[in-house]
């Protein structure tokens, strides 16, 4: 029972991170600000990273969590999400790794393949999607790379409409390889 109920916390957090579809009434969301960086370079959170020149970024915090989109310009479907979570208490990083390794599809997403990475030193776990859902207006490809430290969980989500993915990858490389942890 608790394998299901860590499957769909972290199945809710990376299906947050990846559609942008956050609820703004109530406390859910405590605050949606745009950021202003400096020299293309986020830093704070305790994380650091670059993003492509002239994309927007806005954070957004969900109770104790945080996640910062980062969008390009003239793209409603353009986006990269970085998110970081503190682990549910009593969660072993065992039970975490297999819910990051297994999660639930939701309808309309098709996983197209699914590697080990390393980010920052991390082993983190890299998932490919085509989504193909009425929250999009177009098909889309979504790559999402979770990986787990200390305490806290991190998630990196990069998605683009299908037919532009394959252009977009290296601004999307220009956050992934700059990513750092500074707890």
């Amino acid at each position: 029972m608790q394998k299901e109920y860590i499957g769909l916390i972290v199945g809710a957090l990376i299906i947050l991170v990846a559609s942008g579809i956050f609820m703004s009434s109530g406390s859910f969301v405590s605050s949606i600000t745009e950021v202003n960086v400096v020299n293309n370079t986020y830093s704070g959170d305790g994380v650091s990273f670059n993003i492509p020149p002239n994309w927007q970024v806005y954070k957004l915090v969900i109770g104790s969590d945080i996640n910062i989109d980062i969008a390009k310009n003239n793209s409603n479907n353009t986006k990269i999400s970085i998110g970081v979570s503190h682990n549910p208490k009593g969660t072993s990083n065992q039970d975490l790794i297999y819910s990051i390794q297994n999660p639930s599809n939701p309808s309309g997403w098709q996983k197209i393949s699914n590697n080990t990475i390393m980010v920052d030193g991390n082993t983190a776990y890299e998932t490919l999607y085509t989504v193909n859902d009425s929250h999009f207006t177009e098909i889309m490809t979504d790559e999402q790379i979770n990986f787990i430290k200390g305490d806290y969980s991190y998630g990196l989500d990069f998605q683009s409409p299908s037919n532009e993915f394959n252009n977009e990858k290296s601004n999307f490389n220009i956050t992934l390889n700059s990513f750092k942890i500074l707890m």
